[in-house]
């Protein structure tokens, strides 16, 4: 009985995240579009996924135009990582270079003497105990819902065109980035 109730509610929490009807994917930059036929009271809700590198913060924003019969009919701005990515999201470094530490200095712990083996004391500083100079950025996975959900006010075809925006000038790419029309 119990696994029963755990099923319903499985279901019930799944379907009300909503059922997946188009995707547009954005991760170069340039505005794509997508073309559906949509009823009156149809809400239109926009999920982001994003799969990226970097070194240091970075503002990343997309916008959604939305045209009915080839004329502007609503736009928004959504910033994935602020609006609310705590559906999927992880961490994980990745080295950006590795480099030969010029000042570093092969330490012997052990030494022979005439009396036999001997500990020797490291008297190297901090900057000379590394042998490379690794730099990290992390990697990124990033699902959420945005707000607003777009309300459909009458019948027709509507064409969305998304565009990334990133303001970053250090090490930066997109592995993917989509954006998920849920029903």
């Amino acid at each position: 009985m119990k696994n029963y109730i755990k099923v319903i509610l499985l279901t019930l929490v799944l379907n009300s995240c909503g059922k997946a009807i188009n995707t547009i994917a954005i991760e170069d930059e340039m505005e794509h579009s997508e073309t559906l036929t949509l009823q009156k009271g149809d809400n239109i809700k926009f999920w982001t996924k994003l799969n990226y590198r970097y070194q240091n913060a970075i503002d990343l924003t997309y916008s959604v135009s939305i045209y009915k019969n080839d004329t502007l009919y609503t736009y928004y701005n959504y910033s994935p990582l602020t609006t609310n990515p705590r559906y999927l999201s992880s961490d994980e470094r990745w080295i950006i270079s590795k480099k030969r530490n010029p000042d570093w200095v092969k330490y012997n712990k052990r030494r022979l003497t005439l009396l036999g083996w001997r500990d020797n004391e490291d008297l190297r500083e901090e900057y000379q105990k590394q042998k490379h100079i690794i730099t990290y950025g992390i990697k990124k996975i990033v699902k959420g819902k945005n707000e607003p959900i777009f309300t459909v006010k009458e019948d027709g075809v509507y064409t969305f065109k998304a565009k990334l925006h990133v303001s970053s000038n250090d090490v930066f790419k997109i592995n993917k980035a989509t954006i998920i029309l849920k029903k």
